[in-house]
């Protein structure tokens, strides 16, 4: 905000005059307008995913899935391992 204020002196700085100046400004306020909503949204979504972040972490608190324990990795390969040790099966039925 502080380069807006000096934007009409740096317009005339540059040989900018009138109409041309006006429409600089004016596109100089436009694009700020459009910063600021950008950057709402973007701290909107920062706060949407530390909560997001919060709630997965306290399911795995909950869960017992923290990395001193388990593991989510363990957790998935013996689900994995439960249906692979059925003797003569598969994912594709039984084996001939």
């Amino acid at each position: 905000m502080e380069f807006h204020e000096k934007l009409q002196s740096l317009a005339a700085k540059e040989g900018l005059k009138g109409r041309k100046v006006t429409r600089a400004l004016e596109s100089f306020s436009w694009n700020i307008t459009i910063l600021k909503g950008q950057a709402d949204l973007l701290k909107n979504a920062k706060a949407e995913v530390q909560e997001n972040m919060k709630q997965v972490h306290d399911a795995a608190l909950t869960g017992n899935l923290t990395k001193e324990s388990v593991g989510l990795t363990r957790v998935r390969s013996q689900t994995r391992r439960g249906q692979d040790d059925k003797p003569g099966t598969s994912a594709r039925g039984p084996s001939a």
